[in-house]
């Protein structure tokens, strides 16, 4: 028995408990006020992410980034950073000094952020960084109470609902989805995540190694290329996951 198959074995005996144990416990059992904040939580992450990089394409926040960005006038934070040696030499006599230790990890966030711009600078960097995320927290303020709020009312209607014995299979079929769901965001979007994190931040030398295990599994091959919610937090905190290509 290959590993790629005992891996498989794992994650499908994993599917089937999650399945199982919301077939038997239903969907309204399964609420609860800090589980729907969990999920709202989550869910307005996973929104905001698919969202807010379409509406920032649009170009209608570029009013906003602009006059974030002229708030940084100093000649420091209009000084072009193409490269590690520049990043360092322009930091050399700032106060950002204190970060030369962390300088690669700051210039691939300012890189991710910058995407596409003709001159990468620190105004720049910290312009849009204060538009990104005074954009993204309401955005996610909005989809939070959104989400929490129809959560709490599909449970109340379904609660009312099953109480009629002709209703009770659809309690469990809804039980079996949101089970699968849940245990996906806990061991994809937060375990693996991690686990990948830790593993090419601290492990680099098993890296290839992880990378082939993830290839040799489809199951695991579908978790690791359907991760949003990690992929998010990887760009977000400027640390890659395992490159599974």
């Amino acid at each position: 028995m290959t590993l790629g198959v005992i891996i498989n074995l794992g994650i499908g005996l994993v599917i089937a408990i999650a399945a199982i144990v919301g077939l038997a416990v239903g969907f309204c059992r399964q609420f609860s006020k800090p589980l729907v904040g969990i999920v709202a939580i989550l869910g307005a992450i996973i929104l905001v992410m698919i969202i807010y990089p379409i509406i920032f394409n649009t170009g209608i926040l570029n009013g906003f980034v602009d006059k974030a960005t002229g708030w940084f006038s100093d000649e420091f934070y209009s000084r072009p950073v193409t490269d590690i040696d520049s990043f360092q030499e322009a930091i050399a006599d700032n106060y950002l000094r204190i970060f030369s230790g962390s300088a690669e990890r700051i210039l691939a966030r300012m890189e991710t952020t910058l995407e596409g711009a003709e001159v990468m600078t620190f105004g720049a960097f910290f312009g849009r960084t204060i538009v990104n995320v005074v954009m993204e927290f309401s955005m996610w303020l909005v989809f939070y109470l959104i989400i929490k709020y129809f959560l709490f009312g599909v449970k109340y209607l379904l609660c009312k609902i099953t109480q009629v014995v002709v209703f009770k299979s659809i309690d469990r079929i809804l039980g079996i989805a949101w089970s699968l769901v849940w245990t996906y965001l806990i061991v994809v979007g937060i375990i693996l995540t991690v686990g990948e994190i830790v593993v090419v931040q601290f492990f680099p030398g098993i890296e290839p190694t992880f990378a082939e295990w993830i290839r040799s599994a489809s199951l695991l091959k579908l978790a690791h290329d359907t991760n949003v919610l990690g992929s998010f937090f990887s760009t977000l905190l400027a640390m890659p996951l395992v490159n599974a290509l």
